[in-house]
């Protein structure tokens, strides 16, 4: 996949300055640098399709190079009616050496799986483009040095008639001559323009031709005859062109601001064409409501006195355990009618469907009422004894993750990705010990503790399981040890390490099942070398 951002007519002032009197480009031109380098993945390469400047003024182009030079991929640029060719290879050439000395701003680029050709169409002192003999003759020559090569032409002005008369009028005059030599290249999979401030596709001359926005101010849509141009703040905004060698190029607009952050597609189980039997995705949107709801009461919960009993041994109980598990089970319920619980405080309830849910309302309670961070919501819908969905919410450390039977799991919106240390020396190595362990349970996992740390990089008590399993799926923990591992807070972070790459097995090697007593996760690589030293430890 090749991706190429285009940004075009950003209009960029002097210092201080506003265009219009009223327009503040360069603020607007470094939130598009931003976007640009929010994408993930990140574009190839950058092309700039003119009007770089308002002005042509050295001081704008002093604006625009700084900018530009925040991007860490290679950027390409040609001027539009408002650059000053010369000014532009002056102030741009010691940071862009594919800009000729002088002459034409006509330049080819060959490094990617697709060809780039920029073209110059300013006719100095005016508003429309030409396209004279010279360019005519360097475009035939340029495009027959590609032997077929999939192709994209970059030009300012575009070369066809978009259906308004105040955009028609401003276009490159003279166009018969690249429409000729645009047909007979078919290996030209886009002519991608600037200089309408809007975002415009048409058909020409056997491709497709392209207009993006600005990345500041837009012009106004009027398709009224004899109508002029008048500008309008709509969102800026800029392109991105997607090209796979068995797909061609798309193309994509992306616009610039604050517009919320993605969520996820919830169709209504109403909706014609909704598999019932088959919701998975949207009941994982909606489980998942309802565990950020508990997990904010948590997070409310933790700075106020807390009334705290005892429970199994030395371990406790908070009323915001009881708490997140009403919100939780309530929520699951009404999703889910015919469906079972099995809640860490309240207990096992059937369902009459062979499916249950599994709540761990508060894992890690004791690290939560000494105010420490480290603790999670953690829910598994689970069928046949299979999680199907798994939901953790750690809010203190800003963490979630998802997992869905079939698509995987996510964690913190990136794909799960076990770690790649290939030894147990350069391993970071999780251990659980806990208040409700017998005495004999705390002897033998402080074998493990004892041997562990004779061989690992480091052992860490953290004492959450969910959370822990968890991030041995993200990579941030190579590996997890759980001599007694309850179900409720196991259920939903398991899958999410066998979806990153890693293993979860008992002691014995067998991959781990919900009810399994003994969990021991890692990235997979160094899962032999572990349950060696386990068993080494508890012979």
């Amino acid at each position: 996949m090749f991706i190429i951002a285009q940004l075009s007519d950003l209009h960029v002032r002097s210092p201080g300055k506003l265009a219009y009197d009223d327009v503040d480009t360069n603020a607007m031109f470094h939130n598009a640098i931003d976007a640009v380098l929010s994408l993930d993945p990140r574009p190839d390469c950058v092309v700039v399709s003119g009007d770089l400047t308002d002005c042509g003024l050295e001081e704008e182009y002093e604006v625009v190079a700084a900018g530009l030079a925040r991007l860490p991929m290679p950027v390409f640029v040609i001027p539009g009616n408002h650059d000053r060719r010369e000014q532009l290879i002056s102030s741009l050439r010691p940071r862009h050496r594919y800009l000729p000395p002088d002459g034409f701003i006509n330049f080819v680029v060959d490094d990617f799986p697709l060809r780039l050709v920029f073209l110059d169409s300013v006719e100095t002192g005016s508003i429309h483009g030409t396209f004279c003999a010279a360019r005519q003759q360097w475009l035939r020559d340029a495009l027959a040095a590609g032997r077929g090569k999939p192709t994209v032409v970059v030009i300012h002005h575009p070369p066809f008639l978009v259906g308004a008369d105040g955009m028609d009028d401003l276009r490159l005059l003279g166009a018969e001559a690249l429409d000729a030599i645009i047909k007979d290249h078919p290996e030209i999979e886009r002519v991608l323009c600037g200089h309408y401030h809007r975002s415009i596709t048409a058909h020409y001359a056997g491709t497709v031709g392209y207009v993006i926005p600005s990345t500041a101010h837009q012009v106004a849509l009027d398709l009224r005859p004899g109508r002029s141009n008048r500008f309008i703040m709509e969102p800026p905004g800029f392109a991105l062109h997607v090209w796979r060698p068995n797909m061609g190029i798309s193309s994509h607009l992306v616009p610039v601001g604050d517009h919320g952050s993605p969520f996820e597609i919830a169709t209504d189980q109403d909706h014609p064409g909704t598999d019932r039997d088959n919701g998975l995705p949207a009941l994982l949107v909606r489980a998942g409501a309802v565990v950020n709801e508990a997990a904010a009461k948590l997070v409310a919960m933790q700075t106020t006195p807390l009334r705290t009993e005892r429970k199994d041994h030395l371990d406790i109980v908070t009323e915001a355990d009881l708490a997140s598990e009403a919100i939780v089970v309530a929520g699951l319920k009404a999703l889910t009618p015919d469906a079972g619980i099995l809640a860490e405080e309240s207990g096992a309830s059937p369902g009459d469907n062979g499916a249950r849910w599994i709540i761990d309302p508060l894992d890690g309670t004791i690290n939560y009422a000494r105010g420490l961070p480290w603790f999670s919501v953690t829910v598994a819908y689970e069928v046949g004894g299979e999680t199907k969905l798994g939901l953790i919410n750690a809010p203190d450390i800003g963490m979630t993750a998802r997992y869905l039977a079939g698509e995987g799991a996510t964690i913190d919106g990136v794909p799960a990705c076990v770690s790649t240390t290939r030894s147990l020396s350069d391993a970071v190595i999780s251990v659980i010990l806990t208040s409700h362990f017998s005495p004999e349970e705390v002897r033998r996992t402080t074998r493990v503790i004892e041997l562990l740390g004779r061989v690992v990089r480091g052992v860490r008590i953290v004492v959450s399981g969910a959370l822990e399993t968890t991030m041995v799926a993200s990579g941030r923990l190579d590996g997890f040890v759980s001599l007694k591992a309850d179900i409720v807070s196991h259920a939903a972070a398991m899958p999410m390490v066998w979806a990153g790459g890693g293993q979860v097995t008992t002691l014995t090697g067998r991959p781990c099942r919900n009810d399994d007593l003994d969990k021991i996760a890692s990235n997979g690589l160094i899962h032999e070398e572990l349950l060696a030293l386990l068993r080494q430890a508890l012979q």
